[in-house]
């Protein structure tokens, strides 16, 4: 115990080292070094063959090295479905953790007919080479489009294919009989013998006879483990990260002012410093949903900054094994079924739909509570905002120096004259105060002070300036040329379809599949009971548990029953 306790705290010791590194200088990291901080994930599926429009049901397990997972690394998992060339067509991303994660990812209804994979990764993976994600094959069918997905020229090799262990003997599946009548409730009891000996959870799914595969590529150079330090791992949730240069010669701007607002109900500022190569990193937490965000960065006399941001999904090149649709009589058969039972259901199917709210509150802020607030329209209107604040608030002075202009809030401690205010615009950092002083005072409502220093982060400012516009609307200042908008996707918020509902009565019941639970628990020696309806389809199904052992092995059982 004393020996493994010792590899841990070499571990955690180097976690750290790395993680200083990253953040403040190119790291050096050996080749052994990056093994042991290579993170693993594996996903299983509720099956392997989709009509477009269907969910991919997934659940993802956390295979990384046990000092890895339980340092709590990466909080964040991409999800993607892509092409044998890499070609990306679905993209999401799952908040992540010891258990790993579980979600859903609709097929596009464009999609061509194919064989597909589903890839999964977090953005530490990205810093290794992409033949180090996960992969499994998927195969979509589209009856509305004659094409077939081609190889192309970017197709690439394996060298062979990970194999599960089928019908493990560590796992029961019992039926109270083999053959069912539509409409009918099904009882299963499961079980695993030496549950100590597999991860904490399982997954059970009740599909079509012949849509189960197990196809995980082996890639050639997967087990290299080439390390370039481009990111960081997200360890508190989703971040945006990216590097601000001069416009005029690309040449990075270290140590400059970065502001960032994600407009949402109540939005959210957050400003950073880029370090020493112009790198900046945001972290957006565990918001789920699709945001506007502004991004506006600090000039200077000699500079222009121009803001690159970096994209959130891997961008790498990868070659994967471009394998030929089946298309035996056979096949042909269950294919049919399987998209005639997919458009069916798509007429009847019910979504739970979450709305977004989008519209401005200036309700709460980051600061809290101001120390001054100056309601404009209770005073008699002034031609410009420079004139509320010579006549009206003496906390707050302009300052010229030359060519550049400046608040300053007026006070006792010494560190509002050595550090400039942050200036917020309906929360979004304006850094060029001229533009706050051409602001239209009819379009203000308010003007708030925070009149002391105020930390966030690394940076002290001297204090905060805040103007809330009437409308939300930022008093009309032109931001396009300070920074830029980007339209964000956050967490998903993917509504995930249980497909154990006990089905409505009045609705034709055509589900592909008719059970699925992403995280089973077993305890050893135990049954666990599971229940539900068959459908309206006749036909074989199987009855499949999977799960993976301590070592990374992937083992299945399977059961078959007959609908009449």
């Amino acid at each position: 115990m004393k020996r493994k306790g010792t590899k841990y705290y070499l571990t955690f010791t180097l976690i750290w080292a790395t993680c200083v590194q990253m953040v403040q200088a190119q790291p050096k990291v050996t080749t052994v070094q990056a093994k042991q901080l290579a993170e693993k994930t594996t996903l299983f599926t509720d099956r392997e063959t989709y009509a477009v429009d269907e969910d991919i049901l997934f659940s993802a397990f956390n295979v990384s090295p046990p000092a890895i997972r339980n340092a709590e690394w990466s909080n964040i998992l991409y999800v993607e479905l892509v092409a044998p060339n890499g070609e990306s067509f679905i993209r999401r991303k799952y908040a992540f953790s010891q258990d790993a994660t579980s979600g859903a990812l609709r097929i596009p209804t464009g999609l061509l007919t194919g064989n597909y994979y589903l890839r999964a990764y977090s953005r530490w993976m990205r810093d290794y080479s992409p033949s180090s994600y996960f992969y499994k094959r998927i195969t979509v069918i589209n009856p509305f489009r004659a094409e077939l997905l081609e190889p192309g020229e970017n197709s690439g090799n394996t060298t062979g294919f990970e194999s599960p262990v089928i019908n493990s003997p560590d796992f029961r599946i019992k039926t109270t009989k083999k053959s069912y009548r539509k409409q009918e409730q099904v009882g299963v009891e499961v079980s695993v013998l030496n549950s100590e000996d597999f991860a904490v959870k399982f997954v059970v799914s009740v599909i079509p006879k012949g849509t189960e595969s197990e196809f995980i590529p082996k890639l050639s150079g997967s087990d290299e483990q080439k390390f370039s330090p481009d990111f960081i791992p997200e360890t508190r949730g989703l971040s945006i990260s990216g590097k601000v240069v001069n416009a005029a010669d690309s040449v990075p701007m270290p140590f400059t002012l970065v502001g960032l607002t994600i407009f949402k109900e109540n939005p959210e500022n957050q400003n950073v410093s880029t370090n020493e190569k112009g790198q900046f990193f945001f972290d957006l937490s565990k918001l789920r949903g699709e945001y506007e965000i502004f991004i506006s960065a600090k000039s200077n006399e000699k500079q222009t900054p121009l803001i690159l941001v970096d994209n959130d999904f891997s961008t790498q090149n990868i070659k994967l094994p471009y394998v030929q649709l089946d298309l035996s009589k056979e096949s042909k058969k269950r294919y049919q079924s399987l998209t005639f039972n997919s458009q069916i259901q798509t007429l009847f199917r019910h979504q739970k739909i979450e709305k977004e709210l989008k519209s401005f509150s200036s309700d709460s802020t980051f600061y809290g509570k101001p120390d001054f607030v100056l309601k404009i329209n209770n005073y008699v209107a002034m031609p410009n905002v420079k004139d509320y604040i010579y006549e009206l608030m003496p906390q707050l002075g302009v300052r010229h120096n030359g060519k550049k202009t400046s608040l300053k809030i007026l006070g006792i401690y010494s560190e509002l004259a050595i550090h400039d205010p942050l200036v917020l615009v309906d929360m979004v950092s304006i850094f060029d105060i001229d533009r706050v002083l051409d602001l239209q005072p009819d379009k203000i409502d308010r003007i708030e002070l925070i009149t002391m220093p105020y930390v966030r982060g690394d940076i002290v400012f001297g204090g905060i300036v805040s103007f809330f516009s009437k409308k939300g609307n930022l008093a009309g200042i032109d931001l396009t040329s300070a920074g830029r908008f980007i339209t964000y996707n956050m967490l998903s918020r993917d509504f995930i379809q249980d497909a154990s509902d006990k089905p409505n009565q009045h609705v034709p019941d055509r589900r592909n599949c008719l059970y699925w639970n992403h995280d089973l628990k077993l305890k050893e020696n135990e049954s666990s009971g599971i229940s539900f309806t068959t459908g309206d389809n006749a036909g074989d199904y199987v009855i499949i548990i999977r799960g993976m052992d301590k070592t990374g092995k992937t083992k299945i059982a399977t059961a078959e029953i007959r609908i009449e």
